[in-house]
């Protein structure tokens, strides 16, 4: 057999067990102690929408499981179906220079993704694993259209939606324009930045180094050096897998590209303190 004719015959069978896949995975659901409706009512894309819209939507949509490290979207493939996360957590990655996957942004139960391929008919954007067993609902590009422009609520929900991404690009842009690469750092924290209970600013989830690196235009050394000068400026701390932010203020000056010398000036007299406090 021709080896284009085994590639077409392979990828039909690996879409024939994904179709089963996905039927098995839809009699649990609708069997199991949470319905589809009430895992649809969850999905932030849905919250404002009547009962008879989410019983259209579970009526076309599918799901499927995955196993950890599985992909669940490949960059550049044909965006056919908007994805909904029902359960679990997945992270869109990015290759680094030597190939290596790095982790970005994190999935969270009640999130979907694929919109822009659904809207504008252009191939995934990204590529998204999971980090946990996940199971994923697969709306069809035609049933999500319906939906997005039958709706205004769920209008209003990608308006929010992609008036975020465009001033975080906006951001991101400005960012990658500050020549000092400590900077370029600071702002990618800044960005990331979160008000937790209590009024306590926070950094949750932090990306590893080498995906700091990759969004900041930088080296892996340079992220680590720069959130140690911060450390030890006392602008944060570290608490466990979160960051605390101390100093609001001094990190929005530091990640305009300011006030570098008076953290540096801090971080050294820190030092210098505690070294002259140490017994000879």
């Amino acid at each position: 057999m021709p080896a284009l004719d085994t590639h077409i015959v392979l990828r039909a069978r690996v879409s024939k067990l994904q179709l089963r896949e996905m039927s098995t995975e839809e009699e649990r659901i609708n069997g199991g102690p949470l319905k589809a409706m009430d895992l649809l009512k969850q999905q932030k894309l849905l919250r404002n929408v009547a009962n008879e819209v989410i019983e259209e939507t579970s009526r076309h949509i599918r799901y499927r499981r995955f196993s950890k490290r599985e992909f669940v979207v490949h960059k550049g493939d044909a965006g056919s179906s908007l994805l909904m996360l029902m359960s679990g957590r997945l992270q869109v990655i990015a290759l680094s220079e030597d190939g290596r996957e790095v982790g970005l942004d994190f999935v969270e139960p009640g999130d979907y993704f694929g919109e822009l391929s659904i809207i504008d008919g252009g191939p995934r954007s990204a590529s998204i694993i999971a980090i946990t067993e996940s199971v994923v609902g697969f709306l069809p590009k035609h049933q999500a259209q319906t939906l997005f422009y039958r709706n205004p609520a769920v209008v209003e929900a990608l308006l929010q939606r992609l008036c975020r991404t465009i001033r975080q690009a906006s951001n991101y842009r400005s960012m990658l324009g500050l020549t000092r690469a400590y900077a370029r750092v600071y702002s990618v924290l800044e960005a990331s930045m979160k008000t937790s209970a209590g009024g306590l600013l926070t950094i949750e989830n932090l990306p590893n180094q080498q995906a700091i690196a990759i969004m900041a235009n930088v080296s892996r050394e340079t992220v680590s050096r720069a959130i140690r000068s911060l450390i030890d400026g006392e602008v944060i701390e570290r608490d466990y897998r979160r960051l605390i932010v101390r100093n609001a203020e001094m990190l929005a000056k530091l990640a305009r590209g300011e006030a570098e010398l008076q953290l540096r000036a801090k971080a050294m007299g820190e030092g210098a303190t505690v070294g002259q406090s140490r017994p000879s």
